[in-house]
């Protein structure tokens, strides 16, 4: 079963197009930060390798990403209010909750079965090799692109377009058993990409 996203974007337009920092007059984000940490980590609680259904079952690490995020809008809001005011530092600001979306996959771990063919049964299963990290780049432009679109209720929509293209570059190796006429026997590593 993949990723399901319909729920972060409504939760994630609703606490955008609402109050979304609490009323207050300056913030640093932090709420914001929580609120996608939080919707993202239900919407992957069903990530699966593509295309064998190997579900996501532990080791994402939520508060590597809030933290990544908070880290970001503090930077936005020092280069805002540093003169000359209001000053945009444009995507590398962004890094840091790129980075931290990704290394939030580092420690991934999915369930062994189905076995990917040409095995029959898991030996170590699924192992993760790179959580993503060639999608740097491009999520931190997508993260740039959905803060600063027009539209409250565009952002979300724009964040799972770039969450969704940086999990289909996670990938590893499938350790398992292949048959043979003495029974089953260790088969080469599989390759394996992306998560969805």
């Amino acid at each position: 079963m993949p990723a399901v996203w319909p729920g972060f974007q409504a939760a994630v337009t609703a606490f955008l197009c609402g109050d979304a920092e609490g009323g207050e007059e300056t913030t640093d984000g932090s709420p914001t930060a929580k609120k996608i940490a939080d919707e993202y980590e239900k919407a992957i609680k069903t990530a699966a390798v593509v295309p064998y259904s190997n579900m996501l079952t532990s080791g994402w690490v939520k508060s590597t990403m809030q933290s990544g995020f908070e880290a970001s809008f503090a930077q936005q809001m020092q280069a805002a209010g540093a003169p000359p005011e209001g000053i945009d530092i444009g995507v590398p600001v962004w890094m840091a909750a790129a980075t931290g979306t990704i290394n939030a996959w580092a420690g991934a771990q999915y369930n062994p079965m189905p076995p990917h063919p040409p095995t029959i049964l898991p030996t170590s299963g699924v192992m993760q090799i790179d959580p993503g990290m060639g999608a740097l780049a491009g999520l931190a432009s997508s993260i740039n692109d959905a803060f600063h679109s027009e539209n409250c209720a565009s952002v979300a929509g724009i964040l799972i377009s770039g969450f969704t293209q940086h999990m289909n570059m996670i990938n590893g190796l499938y350790m398992g058993m292949i048959p043979s006429p003495a029974g089953p026997v260790p088969g080469p590593p599989i390759p394996w990409m992306g998560v969805a």
